[in-house]
């Protein structure tokens, strides 16, 4: 936990806290001489009116009321508090971006040139760190003097009593008490009950105040003024003892006023599902329809208030007490102030308002990363190394082409280990706070200066949809709704997941990969009247809005569509139709969401009743495709790496009666492309491949019950 120090004057905007032990009751190093005696008579011991609720966004009560105001407890950023976040350019969170300690109240003053006086009460932590369940509270009062005679009895009379304190051999006081809830788990109606000891006017410890201060406080840390509110009568310090008597009545106050009331809902909270990006609990998301909650009084109607505005946003608190609310109006970028009220009077608007969540929406991309240092090209090193940056506060991910095709986080400078001879490509990509990915910054160069063959394609990544390095199924039931089924590493399957609904106007669903060169799988679709629409991946196993793509061509004229990945060795997704003639069309992929000039690779595939592509299934390093004819015969196509044929082969036979799907390399780790069949009883059949052309090993089943379904190549 930390305390204050103030060496002489007021504080002055935020203040930097160094942390301090705080003591049970009176530190070690001084005396306190008969503080309480004198009060012995006093009406019982004073403490704060009331307790507010306990957060549910930062573990304390929302307010301590003395009475005649309730004060919150302030810890955000340009609200005038003296504690901030340790990142105040974003909202508070806890416990990521939340300060050690902050305060419901504080008052300070400068005596003279003798020192400091400071009453408060405090919110810290047990153990000097933001660490969940460590929350306590208490009452302080803080005398710090100097330049007094040695050993020697002072007086000080102060806004919250009297104490008589001996000087050390050095001729100073440094005295700190805090009574309260000084360990955990807390009781913070103790805290109250503790505020500031007891007193010869009044049984309520009140809040001292400024006389005038800023809308919405009760005072201001920066400046300075007199105050009133003492519950011991005095406004003013007071130190009187051997060679001193000064008096000052200008304190300055932190007090941020709860515009709450008895019955208003708990502050929002951010969802957890709805709080984007790498924590769940900073209050920054690019979900602009965002999900918050919070608790009311059973069955009571809650309305969201966003920026002081009612929204019409409404529910009923259940029987439990919890409510959640969700914008229709989806927010655009930037900060928000939310709330929840509950209407009080249906004439005059009046509502019990809750306390205030500070979130902020980003939905904008970082810019990609940039490159300080490169491989040149080309090299004869064959230990690649990169250094590059990128927005700041944001965490970046690395891949290397064609082997090391899995994204895999990295910080900069970023090297591999040695690679053959060979062409190559380096991508990062940065991800912000709020989870928005950036397109990728790539570099390509040549290790060796011999002529190789184009890279393998990235078998995995063309059909991973959740960035785990696993290739996924896509499939669309009975019923429209599209799903997306995760391999394991076991070669199962985990929890789907849904990825959209209306599908049944689709004839195509395919897995392309990453068609729009942002380093996710996309899924690509043809609807009934012959355009195609490409569905951008979002890494997480979901996709966004669809966009029609290609919009020169009739794609109804075509009866088969195959995902190769790479085709034609450049790096990008292409896709191969056929037509009703039997002709076999390339159409290559910009990195743009499109496609280039279309080049014809064949003639005479209108006798294959299938045709499916894994990427690189003899391990040459180039896409092939794999075809049945109407016997059931299966051949292997082998793919040239420049957008042709290099020759074929029969591969198997007895293949009819089933429906082939070509997922890469379905659940291991290594880069094996495999077939999966779905046979007339809607079972799936895992055949892997052996690395070289045919097949490896008695085939698996991997699943059941997949004969309704419609599923994606």
């Amino acid at each position: 936990m930390s305390s204050f120090h103030y060496a002489g004057g007021p504080p002055k905007g935020r203040r930097i806290h160094q942390p301090k032990k705080v003591t049970a009751s009176v530190l070690a190093s001084v005396m306190l001489v008969a503080a309480l005696a004198p009060l012995a008579a006093s009406p019982g011991r004073a403490a704060t009116a009331g307790t507010g609720p306990i957060s549910t966004l930062h573990g304390y009560p929302e307010w301590y009321d003395d009475g005649t105001i309730k004060l919150a407890l302030c810890y955000e950023a340009g609200r005038g508090c003296l504690s901030e976040p340790p990142n105040p350019e974003l909202p508070a969170s806890y416990p990521d971006n939340f300060p050690d300690e902050s305060f419901w109240f504080q008052a300070a003053a400068t005596v003279g040139a003798i020192g400091s006086y400071e009453a408060a009460l405090e919110a810290a932590h047990a153990n000097e760190a933001v660490i969940p369940g460590d929350q306590i509270g208490f009452g302080r009062l803080r005398f710090r003097f100097d330049g007094l005679q040695a050993n020697a009895d002072y007086t000080i009379t102060h806004p919250y009593g009297t104490h008589v304190l001996r000087a050390d051999a050095a001729g100073i006081i440094n005295t700190t008490i805090d009574n309260g809830c000084l360990e955990t788990p807390c009781d913070w109606n103790r805290v109250g009950a503790a505020f500031l000891g007891d007193f010869a006017v009044g049984s309520t410890a009140t809040f001292l105040r400024q006389t005038t201060a800023p809308a919405g406080t009760i005072g201001d840390i920066n400046t300075a003024r007199t105050v009133t509110g003492a519950p011991s009568g005095n406004n003013s310090v007071t130190v009187v003892g051997p060679g001193v008597n000064v008096t000052t009545n200008l304190f300055t106050v932190q007090g941020l006023i709860a515009n709450v009331v008895d019955g208003a809902p708990s502050t929002p909270n951010l969802d957890n599902l709805s709080d984007t990006g790498r924590s769940s609990a900073d209050n920054i998301t690019n979900d602009t329809t965002p999900t918050f909650s919070g608790t009311a009084t059973a069955g009571a109607t809650v309305e969201l208030v966003i920026n002081d505005a009612p929204t019409g946003v409404t529910a009923v608190a259940s029987a439990a007490g919890a409510y959640t609310l969700t914008p229709t109006t989806p927010l655009t970028g930037g900060a928000y102030r939310i709330q929840a009220r509950i209407v009080t009077d249906a004439t005059t608007g009046a509502a019990a308002t809750s306390g205030t969540l500070q979130m902020t929406v980003d939905t904008t991309a970082p810019l990609a990363p940039t490159f300080q240092s490169t491989p040149s090209n080309p090299t004869a090193s064959n230990t690649p190394s990169f250094t590059f940056s990128g927005e700041a506060s944001a965490t970046f991910e690395c891949q290397l082409l064609p082997t090391n095709s899995v994204w895999r986080a990295c910080t900069s400078p970023h090297a591999y280990d040695a690679q053959v001879n060979g062409t190559y490509t380096f991508n990062v990509r940065a991800t912000d706070t709020a989870g928005n990915l950036s397109t990728n910054g790539s570099h390509t160069w040549q290790i060796g200066t011999a002529t190789t063959p184009p890279p393998p394609a990235t078998i995995a990544r063309q059909k991973d949809m959740n960035g785990d390095g696993r290739p996924d199924l896509v499939a669309r039931d009975g019923a429209g709704t599209l799903w997306m089924y995760p391999s394991t590493s076991t070669g199962g399957f985990g929890t789907r997941i849904q990825m959209g609904t209306g599908w049944g106007i689709m004839n195509t669903i395919l897995q392309p990969g990453d068609l729009n060169n942002d380093g996710r799988s996309d899924v690509l679709a043809r609807d009934t009247s012959g355009r195609l629409w490409l569905y951008a991946g979002t890494g997480t196993g979901r996709i966004n809005a669809g966009v029609q793509i290609a919009t020169g061509t009739n794609w109804n004229a075509f009866n088969s569509f195959i995902t190769p990945g790479d085709f034609n060795g450049d790096r990008r997704a292409d896709l191969l139709v056929r037509d009703a003639s039997g002709a076999l069309f390339l159409y290559p992929g910009n990195g743009a969401s499109g496609f280039g000039t279309r080049t014809q690779p064949g003639s005479g595939w209108g006798g294959f009743t299938s045709l499916v592509s894994t990427g690189d299934f003899n391990g040459d390093g180039r896409s092939d495709v794999i075809a049945r004819n109407s016997t059931g015969t299966l051949s292997l196509y082998r793919g040239s790496g420049t957008g042709t044929f290099a020759g074929s082969a029969q591969i198997g036979t007895g293949w009819n009666g089933f429906h082939l799907i070509g997922p890469g390399a379905w659940g291991t780790a290594d880069t094996r492309a495999d077939i999966v069949a779905r046979d007339s009883a809607g079972a799936l059949w895992l055949y892997r491949g052996s690395g070289t052309g045919t097949f490896s090993g008695t085939r698996t089943q991997i699943g059941s019950g997949w004969g309704g379904f419609t599923i994606a190549q």
